[in-house]
């Protein structure tokens, strides 16, 4: 069975590693990064994302899954905005 988990890059630097969560499955942790994203369009202040995203990989360091955070907050906010309309 492989775990996945969740990185943190800004630019080219990786800058945090949820090391204490390990998903059993790609879409569990895109789940959870979509969570995250969610309270950082709340807390984020003026915080300047260009550059950032988050990515899932294997334990041993292997890259699966790639989230851009600007376009995936533009994404959930559009998602978020269509569903306050409706």
């Amino acid at each position: 069975m492989t775990n996945y988990y969740i990185e943190f890059w800004r630019r080219g630097e990786r800058v945090f590693e949820y090391e204490s969560d390990d998903y059993l499955n790609p879409d569990d942790a895109r789940h959870h990064i979509e969570e995250l994203l969610h309270e950082m369009m709340i807390d984020s202040g003026a915080e300047d994302w260009t550059g950032c995203r988050f990515e899932v990989a294997t334990a041993r360091g292997k890259m699966v899954l790639q989230v851009p955070v600007l376009t995936t907050m533009s994404a959930l906010a559009r998602r978020s905005r269509h569903s306050a309309d409706t």
